[in-house]
């Protein structure tokens, strides 16, 4: 309940209305959740308790993320894979900067994500992406001679062109950081 207090705006104002309105549906949830569980609790009541599980989930309910939802819809906002989200450049910029392999190279690359296309299935989905433009060979890369850094530099401009992989394509997400002359360098965000 704590962090979840944290996280709402509140410009700084602690004990207004707002607070009070939370801290009474949260204490009144949890006492009717007592209450159903209880074994004193009347047959008829028990049976809303289907319905009010579902209405409010308890925090520490078993998650199922890893289970297939299809959207409804051309696109998605959003896709998890192994505990990672990945999200087109529209929905969250951070999310969209991933390393993939593309289907011309096996040689790891970085791109956006412009946007994910809905499927039936996971193993359907495509992620549309732009890859970001080589570094010219004249052009002086200072995170090559770092190899365990997993970076490299990059133009900050994305290809005119856009592929559509899967997302077994992609290898992890990326850190970027524009730093002189319309050069990014990339790190690999890989877990593995």
């Amino acid at each position: 309940l704590i962090g979840a207090l944290q996280k709402i705006k509140t410009n700084d104002h602690i004990g207004g209305p707002m607070e009070s309105t939370i801290i009474k549906s949260w204490a009144r949830t949890a006492n009717l959740r007592r209450w159903l569980h209880r074994p004193d609790c009347p047959q008829a009541i028990k049976q809303v308790q289907v319905i009010f599980n579902k209405c409010f989930v308890p925090v520490n309910a078993p998650r199922f993320t890893e289970d297939f939802v299809q959207a409804k819809g051309l696109h998605r906002a959003y896709v998890q894979s192994n505990g990672v989200n990945f999200s087109g450049v529209e929905t969250h910029i951070g999310n969209a900067t991933i390393i993939y392999r593309s289907a011309a190279s096996e040689i790891p690359i970085p791109g956006q994500i412009q946007f994910i296309e809905n499927a039936p299935t996971r193993s359907a989905l495509r992620l549309h992406v732009r890859a970001y433009r080589q570094l010219p060979t004249n052009i002086y890369d200072p995170f090559l001679q770092y190899p365990y850094l997993q970076s490299a530099t990059y133009l900050s401009r994305l290809s005119d062109t856009e592929e559509i992989i899967s997302l077994d394509n992609v290898v992890s997400h990326a850190a970027r950081f524009d730093y002189s002359h319309g050069r990014s360098v990339f790190v690999n965000l890989s877990r593995q």
